[in-house]
């Protein structure tokens, strides 16, 4: 299993994988998506994907000249497999390559230091803005940033 990106033509699948497992998540064009998919499958990019073949997909959503990640999902047959490590460690050099900041549940937080994030209490207005929109809305989330070895 490799990390692979998409372009936009390649999408279709994704709609339909987050639908089933994250129906809240809300996928725009303007994000790089990254997934593991099923070695059984082959992905050709002018075909598409189907979300029977996606094991775990995460978005990184462009905030101005920063990055959210955002949507990090493993297929619930998958889960405690090291699949969400495996997805960390194939996108490490895109969350080196930008200010990446995610919005994480508390009990994830250990999971994302251990892939070069930390706590943080302050971000650019952008992402402050965003955080305290979720917050107000009675989400318990804790924001952190990328900073490699930090």
């Amino acid at each position: 299993m490799n990390v692979i990106w998409l372009d936009n033509r390649s999408r279709r699948g994704v709609y339909g994988f987050y639908r089933s497992y994250m129906p809240y998540a809300r996928i725009n064009r303007k994000e790089q998506i990254a997934l593991l998919i099923d070695d059984a499958h082959t992905f050709a990019p002018d075909s598409g994907i189907k979300a029977e073949h996606i094991i775990a997909g995460l978005r990184l959503r462009p905030i101005g000249e920063l990055s959210l990640l955002i949507g990090m999902l493993v297929h619930p047959d998958h889960r405690g497999q090291g699949i969400g490590h495996k997805m960390m460690k194939g996108i490490a050099d895109k969350l080196a390559s930008n200010e990446t900041y995610l919005f994480s549940l508390p009990h994830l937080v250990e999971f994302y230091q251990q892939h070069g994030f930390k706590l943080t209490a302050q971000a650019p207005n952008d992402i402050a803005q965003l955080f305290d929109k979720y917050t107000s809305q009675g989400k318990t989330l804790v924001m952190m940033v990328f900073c490699g070895l930090c």
